[in-house]
């Protein structure tokens, strides 16, 4: 509650969907959701483990990262689709016969949507490792807060980097939500040593991502 009073956050509330799918992941979505995929439990080793997983979904929605992404998905689509339509739009005078030729048409449309789809893909994934990082020391904070141990819970950052070096079906999914990088690790290690040192349990305001 402390944690949501300071991200202004109404209501305080979270729901948990377990998925029987093999994929590797869990992740935040709409109405402040959080699912959890049965292929990544089978490699959680205690409730720690288990509990920072959904600490760190539970991070993104409170650091509001679902609109953040949304904006950057949108703004992403719309230059993609501008630029691609100026390109055909150019292709397109330099062809005499284009307006007989509905196939064509067609075609080009189909480039133009696919090229918006690819262009919210890219706007979604261009912050990833500062939200990441923000949705990781939230969790170390909640974690502390539910009185889990937060050495156990760091298990999770080096069993990220196990997965990407390992050839586990169903991994993608997870390393293209959840990228492991050396820097979450030390990031996880610094928000550890903040809790120790912080009297008033929540996150500084300054404190870097």
């Amino acid at each position: 509650k402390p944690l949501c009073d300071l991200a202004v956050l109404e209501p305080c509330r979270f729901e948990i969907v377990y998925d029987k799918d093999d994929i590797v992941n869990a992740y935040a979505h709409e109405n402040y959701k959080i699912t959890v995929y049965k292929g990544l439990l089978k490699f959680l080793k205690n409730d720690d483990e288990m509990a920072a997983v959904v600490a760190h979904e539970m991070g993104h929605h409170l650091a509001k990262h679902n609109q953040e992404t949304l904006k950057n998905a949108q703004a992403g689509a719309t230059i993609s689709g501008m630029i691609t339509a100026v390109l055909l739009g150019a292709a397109s005078a330099n062809n005499p016969h284009y307006h007989e030729n509905a196939y064509q048409q067609q075609q080009n449309q189909k480039t133009l949507e696919d090229m918006m789809k690819l262009g919210a893909q890219i706007g979604q994934l261009s912050y990833s490792k500062d939200q990441e990082r923000e949705a990781d020391l939230l969790a170390a904070y909640l974690l502390e807060y539910a009185g889990y141990d937060l050495e156990k819970a760091q298990n999770l950052m080096y069993l990220f980097s196990k997965i990407s070096g390992d050839e586990v079906e169903g991994k993608a999914a997870l390393l293209k939500t959840h990228p492991p990088t050396p820097q979450r690790v030390v990031s996880w290690t610094k928000a550890v040593e903040e809790i120790k040192n912080n009297e008033t349990k929540l996150p500084y305001p300054n404190t870097p991502k």
